[in-house]
């Protein structure tokens, strides 16, 4: 019987199956169900007698705990100071009136904490075994803080550090113009740190901004973690209940104003390979406003991925570039959007069209629901991805209390998101973007600059330096009758006249260059403008070396020989030169003056030089004493820049004996220890 029962069972299961097979078509995906109600979770919360406000959330999966404390107080215009704010962190950490940076630095490490400061707050967090340990350390760096002098000292010279190598960076670049162009001077975000603002800060201007900010009754901290609300509260009032609170002044800022038609800036990068194009507006949408969904979903169709209009259109289409997106930011103040690339130099002004056709599909055209649907599953996926971490029900939390948002609104968030539909995405386009009226921003090469007047409602373009300043036009920046030849030959000139220079039949050069810690040694030889070598060793081994004795060359490289190539030999020719300068019509350069420009404060003429190979490069000879200061050229897709430094006179001609390469953030100083003119090198170098 019980096989008998067994094989009904399995029959009536096998005609189930077929029967529901029968009724679902399997070509469809099936509809999706309703958006689930998230649960979060509870957090507690209490309010010291000081104002301090704490959120804890208990979490004891692990035995961990993080404290978050967060200033509420609105942004300040730091000026012509602008930076100091950015110090204060730095300077928290850097001791206390109880302990020096070192033996604050020896506890934390003792218990295995971290502890990170900012002039926005104080984080903390390590084992829940430790945690009073951590709140007092914690406390003793938010209410005690020495500012010392050397570490202020320290912070000034890393930030110019710092400064000195994002002048050549193109996101930095546009960060300053973005600041400097849409916000203004009249807004907390329209700050941007130079030199000159740095130079202009003192300690007395963060100590000050320590005691007017710092006040408990401006300041959230929230608490997560293996802890209860019990404990927690017992702690804070333990460590910071005797912190005194204050008046905090409020600020109130207008909007910027309004930007009418296409606005094209651009800030110079010589021989760039790639171009930073972005179109950008700031826009009136506050944090928990009804349309940040919405407009989130409208941004995230536009320029999220690989599902963005503007990487299919640029990438996939266009082939301008890796990757193209957007970004859509609410903010209490005033929020942005903004579209985004790197691309091919030669595809600079293209691209920002094919951006302002994408911005005006989204405007003018009903997308397509699959693409919706994509959208908002991708977007309801990144936000239960983030709910696998304690740390965002704190988030969501102080989010709720600090922008007095529903306490259901991010329980509710993905029942908002499923609600989004094709016509409200389209609203939020046309009410968050606008391709006619923002700022088309190029970081990138000069040479673009007629194509991009073209996109121009005014049909020029402004041109910003690297610190966001706007860079006159010098009417007399190249004197009337100045030519290359002239240039040329003042350079002569000044490294010791044509006459000394022809009679220069080789020359031996020994250095040390610089790359980080590392310490590398070169040495190279040219002989009667035929011959040519350069080694390059680091403790006795060779890293590059390059030879050619005028008819074959070869190449040592990471232990590895070979021969040259056609284009490493006439690139070994063109090195051969001891002084190109001498003839360069009759090597067969191009020259074309091009401009003026300041390097390092100082005049100097801008000449485009071409070699016979079609390679071109920027060279710029100051305008007062005619000597070479500095190079442009592209070398394996990148920009590489070269500056020439502290002049001497050796046997009648002058050499930099200092020069500096940079490659994007990399810097590379090469000095001259000897340098041998006429003195016979042998033949057997070059071999």
């Amino acid at each position: 019987m019980k096989n008998i029962f067994r094989i009904l069972i399995l029959f009536v299961a096998v005609c189930f199956v077929v029967s529901a097979n029968a009724q679902v078509d399997r070509t469809k995906a099936p509809a999706a169900g309703p958006a689930p109600k998230i649960q979060l979770g509870d957090y507690d919360s209490f309010t010291l007698k000081n104002g301090l406000k704490v959120l804890v959330v208990e979490n004891n999966k692990l035995p961990k705990v993080q404290f978050a404390l967060s200033f509420m107080n609105d942004p300040v215009i730091e000026g012509n100071k602008a930076g100091y704010t950015s110090f204060l962190g730095d300077l928290l950490e850097g001791g206390t009136n109880k302990r020096s940076a070192g033996q604050l630095a020896e506890e934390i490490d003792f218990i295995g904490a971290e502890i990170g400061a900012s002039s926005g707050g104080v984080q903390a967090g390590g084992l829940s075994r430790y945690k009073e340990k951590i709140l007092e350390l914690m406390a003793d760096v938010t209410l005690n803080p020495s500012f010392p002098k050397d570490e202020f000292d320290k912070i000034v010279k890393q930030t110019l550090s710092g400064l000195q190598s994002s002048e050549n960076d193109p996101k930095s670049i546009s960060e300053n113009l973005r600041y400097k162009v849409l916000y203004g001077p009249n807004h907390p975000y329209g700050d941007v740190i130079t030199e000159a603002t740095v130079k202009n800060i003192t300690l007395d201007d963060c100590k000050n901004y320590y005691s007017t900010y710092f006040k408990p009754n401006v300041a959230m901290m929230a608490i997560v973690g293996d802890i209860t609300t019990k404990e927690a509260k017992k702690l804070v009032k333990k460590y910071f209940g005797d912190w005194e609170r204050g008046e905090v002044p409020a600020h109130k800022y207008e909007l910027p104003a309004k930007i009418e038609g296409k606005r094209v800036i651009l800030s110079n990068k010589d021989a760039a390979p790639q171009s930073l194009v972005q179109i950008i507006n700031w826009i009136d949408l506050k944090k928990g406003h009804p349309d940040v969904i919405p407009a989130q979903v409208m941004n995230s169709m536009l320029g999220r991925g690989f599902l963005g209009l503007l990487n299919k259109n640029l990438r996939e289409d266009k082939a301008y570039t890796y990757g193209a997106g957007s970004g859509l930011s609410p903010d209490k103040l005033v929020g942005r959007f903004l579209t985004s690339s790197e691309v091919k130099a030669e595809a600079t002004d293209s691209a920002l069209v094919e951006m302002a056709i994408e911005i005006n599909h989204i405007r003018d055209t009903r997308l397509t629901q699959d693409h919706l649907d994509m959208t908002k599953a991708t977007l309801a996926g990144d936000f239960a991805r983030s709910l696998e971490n304690p740390a965002t029900i704190a988030q969501f939390a102080m989010g709720i209390e600090r922008y007095n948002l529903p306490t259901d609104y991010y329980s509710t968030y993905l029942e908002k998101l499923d609600k989004v539909t094709l016509d409200d995405v389209q609203e939020m386009a046309k009410k968050y973007t606008d391709a006619n009226n923002a700022l088309y921003l190029v970081v990138g090469d000069r040479k673009y600059k007629e194509r991009l007047a073209k996109l121009s409602s005014t049909g020029r373009v402004e041109e910003y330096d690297f610190k966001g300043e706007l860079i006159k036009e010098d009417p007399n920046a190249i004197p009337e009758g100045l030519s290359c030849k002239t240039v040329i030959n003042n350079y002569i000139e000044a490294i010791g006249g044509r006459e000394k220079w022809e009679a220069v039949k080789d020359v031996s050069i020994k250095g040390e260059m610089k790359m980080g810690p590392m310490s590398i040694n070169v040495e190279s030889a040219q002989k009667n403008n035929e011959k040519f070598c350069m080694k390059m060793t680091m403790n006795g081994q060779v890293m590059q070396a390059m030879y050619y004795n005028g008819t074959v060359g070869r190449v040592v490289a990471q232990g590895q020989e070979m021969a040259a190539n056609e284009v490493q030999l006439a690139g070994f020719k063109q090195q051969a030169q001891i002084c190109p300068e001498l003839s360069m019509e009759k090597l067969g350069y191009e020259m074309k003056l091009v401009g003026a420009e300041k390097v390092d404060g100082v005049k100097a003429y801008k000449l485009e030089i071409k070699d016979p190979q079609g390679n071109s490069k920027y060279e710029f000879f100051n305008a007062s004493t005619g000597l070479k200061v500095k190079t442009i050229a592209q070398q394996q897709g990148m920009s590489v820049i070269m500056l020439y430094k502290n002049y001497k006179e050796v046997d009648g001609v002058k050499y930099p004996f200092q020069t500096i390469t940079k490659m994007g953030p990399q810097e590379m100083p090469l000095t001259i220890t000897e340098l041998l003119v006429n003195k016979g090198v042998d033949d057997a170098v070059f071999n």
